[in-house]
């Protein structure tokens, strides 16, 4: 079920992503994961085309979002927290 677990990360780095997932499978904690495009268009050539992304940097295109059961939340915060950002 959704409702049992809680937000582990959410943010737009992609290194710090990827040691959370990796300490998280290193402890054989279980964990649920979404990656949203925040560059998505909105529309049929809409956003790019007209606004573009010039001067973004693409370290901040994706959200990515972790979860993990409210029985592992604990272990895993302190498993995480001295990752550097």
């Amino acid at each position: 079920m959704f409702f049992n677990k809680q937000v582990i990360y959410n943010g737009s780095s992609k290194k710090k992503y990827n040691e959370i997932i990796n300490i998280l499978e290193l402890n054989n904690i279980k964990y649920t994961e979404k990656i949203r495009n925040i560059n998505k268009d909105i529309g049929p050539m809409m956003n790019k085309m007209m606004v573009g992304t010039l001067g973004e940097k693409e370290d901040f295109s994706y959200e990515y979002t972790i979860w993990v059961s409210d029985e592992k939340y604990e272990l895993a915060s302190n498993l995480i927290k001295n990752i550097e950002i």
